[in-house]
């Protein structure tokens, strides 16, 4: 009969309410995903970190390195931290100090291991799990409930053209509407906009906690710093190039891989099949918003020194020049900057550190999507079983 499930595509399916993954299940796919992608890039990160901070001194002066402060990114989430706390990164343990200079990755992950142990590869774990991975969930939600709104207001204005109005006939039993790609992708730029102004307040919290190692008691003593110093809009410094960066990004993420699924004619993807899209939709939107990462890691690096030095007395002195050259640096706007990099360095200059933008972001964005996916796939089947059980009991 037409209602039953199993004479249906699973195209038919997913579409129908009956046995759409509920939010906690959404929920529950986002946590999982983002708890494999942050264990997974983490110990990347940290190795990466580790060879950069060392070339400080270097003549080469390091992409996203400064003496103050240096960006880590573990997959999820991109976080300003001092060199040397532990925060991010693992401090040199004192029987690493006679250790020669490290000349490659695996050679940092090797010194990780001998002078800070196993647990040194995780360094960023405590800073992901507070932030990270709620901003991650609230992502996902957000992206899965504005692309279901989204695909319903497009069904309305473009109708199906070859309806059968049979009575006979379930409404579940019609095939779905193709949706285009600028749904996706609305619905990626909106939900990493709502996400990075929620979390850019805590972010600017966070930073200025590490300025001078504060308890979480003390939050509010913190914000009220900050207030005082920047006004209620200083809880949103940083966010403009930020969301210039992560928008774009998200929106084409989300179509390049949904265009693919549709193309391959893919409504519930394998885990191979996820991995694959989702490492080469990474790497079309890092092409695509390079030059804008760029100018937000600067942006970051020079607004991070800022926060952590501009009140910390023990730096009045060393760092209170750079505090105030990035305070003026960073009101130039994120066009601006671009449009300085292109007339001096040309379209090379905007893809300076591609390649290793790419080696991050790819697996992230990789292992993130096919365990969502995944477990997304997991939950329909786990509804449908919960139904048919349901329904042959009634029977």
């Amino acid at each position: 009969k037409d209602g039953d499930p199993i004479s249906q595509s699973t195209s038919i399916l997913i579409e129908d309410p009956r046995y759409r993954i509920r939010p906690m299940q959404q929920v529950i796919s986002a946590l999982i995903g983002g708890l494999i992608t942050t264990f997974v890039v983490t110990p990347l990160e940290v190795v990466k970190t580790r060879v950069q901070t060392q070339q400080q001194q270097s003549k080469r002066k390091p992409l996203v390195v400064s003496k103050l402060c240096y960006v880590f990114h573990n997959g999820l989430m991109t976080h300003v931290c001092k060199p040397h706390t532990g925060e991010c990164a693992p401090k040199l343990a004192t029987e690493a100090a006679t250790l020669r200079p490290i000349r490659g990755a695996m050679d940092a992950f090797v010194k990780i291991i001998c002078s800070d142990g196993v647990s040194g590869l995780w360094s960023g774990l405590s800073p992901t799990l507070v932030s990270a991975l709620p901003s991650t969930i609230i992502y996902f939600l957000t992206y899965e409930y504005l692309k279901q709104s989204f695909t319903n207001l497009y069904k309305l204005w473009h109708p199906p053209l070859n309806i059968d109005v049979s009575p006979t006939l379930s409404r579940t039993s019609q095939p779905p509407l193709p949706t285009p790609s600028i749904v996706p992708m609305a619905s990626g730029i909106c939900a990493r906009t709502v996400v990075v102004t929620a979390i850019t307040p805590l972010e600017m919290v966070r930073i200025k906690m590490q300025s001078g190692y504060i308890t979480y008691t003390e939050l509010w003593i913190v914000i009220r710093s900050l207030i005082k110093s920047h006004g209620i809009l200083g809880l949103w410094r940083g966010w403009p190039p930020t969301v210039m960066r992560d928008a774009p990004f998200s929106g084409t993420y989300w179509a390049a891989y949904e265009s693919m699924k549709r193309v391959c004619n893919v409504t519930e993807p394998s885990l191979l099949f996820s991995f694959v899209t989702g490492a080469a939709s990474g790497a079309l939107a890092t092409l695509v918003t390079m030059p804008f990462d760029l100018v937000t890691t600067h942006t970051q690096i020079e607004l991070g020194q800022d926060v952590l030095y501009s009140d910390a007395a023990g730096h009045a002195k060393g760092s209170g020049g750079a505090a105030a050259s990035t305070t003026t640096a960073s009101k130039q706007s994120v066009i601006s900057r671009i449009s300085l990099i292109y007339r001096k360095h040309g379209l090379k200059g905007l893809y300076i550190g591609v390649l290793p933008r790419m080696l991050r972001v790819v697996p992230a964005c990789a292992i993130m999507i096919s365990a969502f996916e995944y477990s997304k796939s997991f939950f329909f089947h786990h509804n449908l079983d919960l139904h048919d059980a349901g329904k042959y009991c009634i029977d």
